[in-house]
């Protein structure tokens, strides 16, 4: 049974409906990309998936557990970890071990347990050497890799990342890819992104546009469809649009969205 279900999902903050009729399962262990511009809705969607956002029309499904009864919340809401765009907006504690702590100490998780996920989420981040820091002496990518830790150490079985990394070098955010790829062995892996290179590690990309799902597909299907992903807002590449021309001759590229993969093309 897929661990996320939604069934004909509305939302609307006053006039006018910013999800419409949305509808989609997700299956456990992969990695989904919700893309979309801003005010695309794919944020609102994952904002209701979480219990953020009162859910009133239409039926969501988290493990089984339907979103509109109450008191499934708290262990939906266990389920589910999130990493935000802002990573000051989630630290509660001035010192960077206590506030990987919390969570699961707000959990009474065993006190044991609370060390030995903490040391493991810190190891895992590359920021083991760092426990006794203040976070306030962290640069922008080391509280990314802090945030990530915190939620890590809830042992999520589905994890959110909506618009995060943004203050991510290329080179973190190259480890960062890699480490995503073994996180998604076990749970759900959930990107929300306005931007094409988020997705290339992706099983899936799931694309919004008005509110609505405007197409559902594998990286090879969704990305090779310059056109549409404009049409919805989309930046495309430079490199993505010499690959659609490519393809125009007749010359299969496969999805190509960075300068790298167009290289590999074209000395392939």
């Amino acid at each position: 049974m897929p661990q996320i279900v939604a069934e004909d999902v509305s939302f609307s903050y006053g006039d006018g409906d910013v999800l419409s009729h949305v509808s989609l399962a997700i299956d456990h262990p992969s990695f989904v990309v919700f893309l979309g511009a801003n005010g695309s809705g794919k944020s609102t969607f994952v904002h209701l998936l979480d219990g953020l956002l009162p859910l009133k029309r239409g039926e969501i499904a988290i493990n089984g557990m339907s979103l509109k009864d109450r008191n499934a919340l708290y262990d939906i809401r266990k389920e589910i970890g999130i990493v935000f765009q802002d990573p000051d907006s989630q630290f509660v504690s001035p010192l960077l071990y206590s506030d990987v702590a919390f969570g699961p100490e707000n959990y009474n998780v065993d006190e044991k347990e609370v060390e030995k996920r903490v040391d493991e989420s810190l190891l895992l981040t590359g920021l083991e050497a760092y426990k006794e820091r203040l976070i306030q002496t962290l640069s922008g990518g080391e509280k990314e890799r802090a945030q990530l830790a915190g939620v890590l150490a809830l042992d999520p079985s589905i994890l959110i990342f909506d618009e995060a990394f943004s203050m991510l070098d290329s080179n973190e955010e190259r480890k960062l890819r890699s480490y995503l790829s073994s996180l998604r062995e076990n749970r759900i892996l959930l990107m929300i992104t306005h931007d094409i290179r988020a997705t290339l590690d992706a099983d899936r990309i799931v694309l919004f546009s008005d509110g609505r799902i405007i197409a559902d597909g594998t990286p090879s299907e969704i990305l090779q469809d310059t056109e549409m992903l404009r049409e919805a807002g989309i930046r495309v590449t430079l490199p993505a649009m010499i690959a659609a021309e490519i393809r125009k001759l007749g010359i299969e590229t496969g999805p190509v969205v960075t300068k790298d993969d167009l290289e590999a093309l074209l000395w392939s």
